[in-house]
Formats: C-alpha cells, sequence, structure tokens
C-alpha cells in the first residue's frame, strides 16, 4: 500500500565525489537500514535543487528527497505490501 508520508527524517548518507547515498534513516522513532538505492534523481525548484532517492530495505521502498539549500531530508512516500 502506497501511503504519503511528507514528513522531516534524519539521514546518515555517504557523501561522495559527485555522489549521494543514504545509508540509513530514522522516522517515527525507528532506523531504517537502507539495502538498496534502486533510483536517483534530481530537479530544479527555483534556485534550489533536490536530490531524490528511490530506496529499499529488503521489505519495503520508500521515496525520500534532500534539499540542497537547506540540506533537510524529507521521507515522501513509503509502500508497504
Amino acid at each position: 500500500m502506497l501511503e504519503q508520508i511528507n514528513q522531516p527524517i534524519e539521514v546518515a548518507a555517504h557523501f561522495g565525489l559527485h555522489q549521494v547515498r543514504p545509508l540509513k534513516f530514522v522516522w517515527r522513532g525507528r532506523e531504517y537500514r537502507v539495502q538498496k538505492v534502486n533510483l536517483t534523481w534530481s530537479r530544479w525548484e527555483g534556485r534550489t535543487k533536490f536530490y531524490y532517492f528511490a530506496v529499499s530495505d529488503n521489505a519495503n521502498y520508500y521515496k525520500l528527497q534532500f534539499n540542497s539549500e537547506s540540506l533537510a531530508w524529507t521521507l515522501l512516500e513509503s509502500y508497504v505490501e
């Protein structure tokens, strides 16, 4: 079932040369480990670039957003079978 979340989250991520990879995130007091990054993309909204990550934890799927101006992470969606 797809659920629209749109809530701020804490994310541990690896920032490499020209690459960002979320490793785990905390939502509602629970830690979720990212097992796979399925898809990444970005888009501009005005002068702010947003990065998107479709990730999974081997059981469920999540869509994360990173705001490059505020450095804030948001959990946009979750899909739980």
